[in-house]
């Protein structure tokens, strides 16, 4: 069967996040020039599963587990007005 892929923008909630680990099968994917054109071959992938309840869903995001973890533990601030 042919897959397609597609890069969309998401929004994750940091407290949903129960683990973060590096995908391998997408960095070969994207060498092997499978994935959607622009991105570099140097590109890093790291999946997440998300908390939703009694199950969890897992999504692969661009970057590497170490950038995802910094970029999800950024302290939010409550705009004031």
């Amino acid at each position: 069967t042919q897959q397609n892929y597609t890069l969309r923008e998401i929004f994750v909630n940091p407290e949903h996040v129960v683990m973060i680990r590096e995908e391998a099968r997408m960095r070969r994917l994207n060498e092997d020039g499978v994935l959607p054109n622009g991105l570099s071959v140097d590109h890093r992938f790291t999946k997440l599963t998300i908390n939703r309840g009694h199950t969890g869903t897992e999504i692969v995001v661009v970057g590497a587990p170490s950038t995802i973890e910094e970029t999800l533990n950024k302290q939010k601030q409550l705009l004031k007005g």
